[in-house]
């Protein structure tokens, strides 16, 4: 809906309804995408009187395109561009490449190249079939806030005028059995967007965005 025409905040329910329509259309992340592994994620709502908006801001391993990627996925009622995923919503804040002469791997994270000896590198064959997802995993310890965009990086696509009214690191997420208005946290991050009362928000029982939830695939 044209944020012109918006002139008042829409419903929690309408917001729910509004959310699954999106994870339907895979407008917002499926954390058990086959082709993207979601490494972790950071979630921010943002509102005004009449608008509101969720970013969703994801350090990715993409095996078949750019390797290690931040990807930013918007949704709500004042998007600019597409919901979801757009073209310009990426990032390339860290690498990680094989080097086939020494045998190994060369990492960096924003331009700063990180030795693997100070990395806590677990192998895990029965997840992975690239060793490249575990080094990801393993940067998260010291480097998780550099691999995610920050608020230069993601600003550009938050409307002028809008309110961060939350910021969450873990969540209930839905999955394909469980869209965004049946789990934990959805119905309560609808509440704040409609109130602008981040104290609603509580935290759920079972948190499910830790990467470890969503493998094997």
């Amino acid at each position: 809906m044209s944020s012109s025409l918006q002139t008042y905040m829409e419903s929690p329910s309408q917001i729910l309804e509004f959310l699954d329509r999106r994870f339907d259309a895979i407008d917002m992340p499926c954390f058990g995408n086959m082709n993207i592994d979601y490494i972790s994620s950071r979630l921010l709502a943002f509102r005004d009187d009449s608008r509101w908006l969720i970013l969703f801001n994801s350090i990715t391993w993409c095996p078949a395109g750019e390797g290690m990627t931040t990807i930013l996925q918007c949704v709500g009622n004042c998007v600019k561009g597409r919901q979801g995923f757009d073209s310009d919503r990426y990032l390339i804040l860290g690498q990680i490449k094989y080097d086939e002469v020494p045998n190994d791997y060369f990492v960096t994270v924003r331009g700063k190249p990180i030795p693997l000896s100070e990395l806590k590198i677990i192998s895990r064959p029965d997840l992975f079939s690239e060793h490249e997802p575990n080094i990801a995993i393993a940067l998260l310890e010291n480097y998780r806030e550099e691999l995610l965009a920050n608020r230069e990086e993601y600003g550009k696509f938050i409307p002028d005028g809008l309110n961060e009214v939350l910021c969450l690191n873990e969540w209930h997420h839905p999955d394909w059995g469980c869209p965004p208005s049946q789990t934990e946290s959805f119905p309560l991050i609808a509440e704040v967007l409609f109130t602008g009362n981040p104290d609603l928000y509580k935290p759920p029982t079972n948190p499910n965005t830790d990467w470890r939830f969503w493998f094997p695939k």
